[in-house]
């Protein structure tokens, strides 16, 4: 019954990006429903998914997003008795995708709490941590400003960022903000790429993604954009909609950055594909690069894609005012399942509302 979970969360999904009658909720709905017979009981233990007893390992990403569904409102047993009717799933899916409450105990839908005990259990705080501190965001910050001159990163030290920004997020819950005001745009590249590093670590740690895949995915997401910093000032900062030359500058980033990565010692092959694929489309339609074979763009480049596009809506360019976040959410909910991975924008829309 791990499926169920599964059709739940992609329910949630759906019910976050339209509204309750909207076919597509609907047919989830529905699904789930069909899919429920007898009665099936999980529990959520740490960062385990245990279905009647049962630990399911490998756990999927629709799986890991029912998790991060049920932890949201505070739920770890969740038992579907036999009998559930459409009404009041679809409620209890509402209530998952929209809002804070926390859905109530009905007739067929049990909700509520466990408590596990750890014999021997020992936990020194802060004995790994890898703080967070000023000189190593102005180390990189540095590096942003000098890439046009001397064509050179210093890995090691955005890899000790990355493992920094980790620690930070799993010890806060604050939403995350711009670092500083803006001077240029080198000084804007910077600032968005930190903050797209810290949507997709977000994003990745709500799936369940940990450890040195984590630190993978953010690392990426922090190189994303590094051929903007290869092309002219002049084009980067020119108000209103480029064209001719001057968009067809702007969209060599991408290819320049993956070739500058592709060449540079100790780049991962992830942020080498990131920075080639964070503006392909989810449903392979043409954007750019154009591909020779349209295909999707793989789980980090569509998870940066989102951050990419939220944080340049939604924060002070050069040439540009913000918009408001929640008409940013909106545009990425209308271009969901076309430019956007639906099941990604609804997960997002969730840690960002």
């Amino acid at each position: 019954m791990a499926d169920l979970a599964s059709l739940i969360a992609s329910a949630v999904a759906m019910r976050t990006l339209y509204p309750a009658n909207h076919p597509r909720v609907t047919q989830a709905v529905e699904k789930i429903v069909a899919a429920a017979k007898g009665s099936t009981t999980y529990l959520i233990v740490g960062d385990d998914l245990v279905v009647e007893q049962e630990v399911v390992r490998n756990t999927s990403l629709a799986q890991r997003q029912f998790m991060q569904a049920l932890k949201r409102r505070g739920i770890e047993r969740l038992t579907l008795a036999e009998g559930l009717d459409f009404e009041e799933c679809l409620v209890f899916v509402a209530v998952l995708a929209t809002g804070d409450a926390v859905p109530e105990t009905t007739a067929h839908i049990i909700v509520g709490r466990i408590r596990v005990a750890f014999d021997d259990e020992t936990k020194e705080d802060g004995a790994s941590q890898r703080e967070l501190s000023i000189d190593q965001i102005d180390v990189v910050r540095e590096a942003f400003a000098r890439f046009r001159v001397d064509r050179r990163l210093p890995l090691g030290d955005m890899e000790q960022l990355v493992w920094g920004f980790i620690d930070s997020l799993s010890r806060t819950t604050r939403g995350i903000l711009p670092l500083a005001k803006l001077k240029e745009h080198d000084e804007y590249t910077f600032i968005h790429s930190v903050n797209v590093s810290l949507l997709v670590l977000a994003q990745a740690r709500s799936f369940g993604i940990g450890g040195v895949m984590l630190h993978s995915f953010g690392m990426a997401a922090l190189l994303h954009d590094i051929g903007k910093l290869m092309v002219p000032r002049a084009v980067l900062n020119k108000p209103g909609r480029l064209e001719g030359e001057d968009w067809a500058l702007m969209k060599s980033h991408v290819e320049s950055g993956a070739w500058y990565l592709a060449e540079l010692d100790g780049a991962a092959p992830l942020s080498i594909a990131v920075a080639y694929e964070h503006h392909l489309r989810f449903d392979g339609k043409p954007n750019y690069p154009l591909l020779p074979t349209p295909r999707a763009p793989n789980l980090g480049s569509r998870m940066t894609s989102i951050a990419d596009a939220y944080d340049a809506m939604s924060t002070i360019r050069p040439y540009q005012q913000p918009q408001l976040r929640a008409t940013a959410v909106e545009t990425l909910k209308n271009r969901a399942g076309t430019f956007y991975d639906p099941l990604l924008v609804a997960n997002f829309v969730q840690l960002v509302g």
